[in-house]
């Protein structure tokens, strides 16, 4: 390598990037609209013991699905990066697909830092033969997404190669009622709310440092502490869940969990409402739009003397997708019918369920 004429050598001061604590689920920063229609690139740390999180997010303008079966189901460009039982996924759709990749194999939530950096270059898998593959069958927009530097490569399906993200980013949750944010059938974290509880520091957005304690200070975010510390202490040793509630250790945290007591609260506290039916009555609620979802958490608990009856139901004028809960002859029975696909669980949940969301039971009660 050769120099020729004056080369001025300087190094220019980068701010220290100090780190943030989401102390809550429903904490979060708000950050400006990222323009990656073709190239992007983003970079952090995050350190966190729990295992479900919503890191990452940011959607476009919403369209109608070009659909028979679901005529109004609303789709969306979108961006996500969450943390699903331990494993941390990026989510992507430039509107002829999700991806959905497994960043690592391991569990990240072991309180130890962990460096993710996404690049999307925006390149075609077939620069030289794409005359020679069917457009449908090609895949598009190569890039990756690294964890302490173990890359894994993603291609997106279909023709489209523009991410076209009209929102705002969003990092560590999302905030409730906004008009106009949509939820993505595929990004189970903001279906479920679970926002992230941890630490983040080192955010980078193409190639730029983004100073997210003093973001956190102007929007006067609750529940965002400017600092990253693990406390020693087990927050469940001091029994905090109460009347039979089951703890779990969060990040500086304990997390109640009061699906099985008849309770509710922070801390399984405040008696949940009980109704009662003689047979002929039912409660109907109305949802205020028709909702598309993958990911449900659903719990109740019941006490009966007569071994028939309806527990829970959906229906839809617009689908025929339905869930059924009931009493069949003494056990619990639940039924769920999407898209042709019938599959029938009784209170034992012995068969492996293929094709279906996770159905998970903590506990069915019958009083005689």
């Amino acid at each position: 390598m050769k120099i020729h004429g004056v080369v001025a050598f300087k190094c220019e001061n980068v701010a220290t990037l100090d780190p943030i604590t989401f102390e809550t689920p429903e904490s979060f920063i708000s950050l400006p609209k990222w323009n990656a229609k073709k190239t992007g690139s983003i970079s952090f740390d995050f350190r966190t013991t729990e295992p479900n999180g919503l890191i990452l997010f940011s959607h476009g303008k919403p369209r109608h699905q070009k659909d028979a079966k679901h005529p109004q189901m609303i789709k969306v460009d979108f961006f996500a990066i969450e943390m699903l039982d331990g494993h941390l996924y990026l989510l992507l759709d430039m509107g002829s697909g999700t991806i959905k990749i497994k960043a690592l194999l391991k569990k990240v939530n072991d309180g130890e830092w962990y460096h993710v950096d996404f690049q999307r270059d925006g390149r075609s898998d077939f620069p030289f033969a794409s005359s020679l593959v069917p457009p449908s069958t090609q895949n598009s927009c190569p890039g990756t997404i690294s964890v302490n530097t173990l890359r894994t490569p993603y291609t997106a399906p279909g023709e489209s190669e523009i991410l076209d993200l009209d929102d705002e980013l969003y990092l560590g949750g999302l905030p409730e009622n906004k008009a106009g944010l949509v939820f993505p059938t595929e990004v189970w974290t903001a279906l479920l709310n679970y926002g992230y509880v941890g630490c983040i520091r080192d955010l980078f957005i193409d190639g730029q440092s983004k100073d997210i304690r003093q973001m956190a200070e102007v929007q006067s975010t609750a529940g965002v502490k400017p600092s990253c510390s693990k406390e020693t202490a087990k927050p469940c040793l001091s029994n905090p869940c109460k009347n039979n509630g089951m703890c779990r250790d969060g990040w500086n945290r304990y997390v109640c969990d009061c699906s099985g007591t008849g309770y509710l609260g922070r801390s399984c506290e405040r008696e949940a409402t009980v109704l009662s039916y003689d047979g002929s009555m039912f409660m109907k609620i109305q949802l205020p739009v028709v909702m598309h979802t993958e990911a449900e958490d659903v719990s109740l608990r019941f006490r009966s003397q007569r071994a028939y009856g309806i527990l829970m139901a959906t229906t839809s004028r617009d689908s025929a997708d339905t869930l059924r809960l009931e009493l069949d002859a003494g056990r619990v029975k639940l039924t769920v019918n999407l898209d042709c696909i019938r599959i029938n669980c009784n209170s034992s949940f012995a068969d492996h369920i293929k094709k279906s969301p996770m159905i998970t039971t903590q506990s069915h009660e019958q009083f005689k």
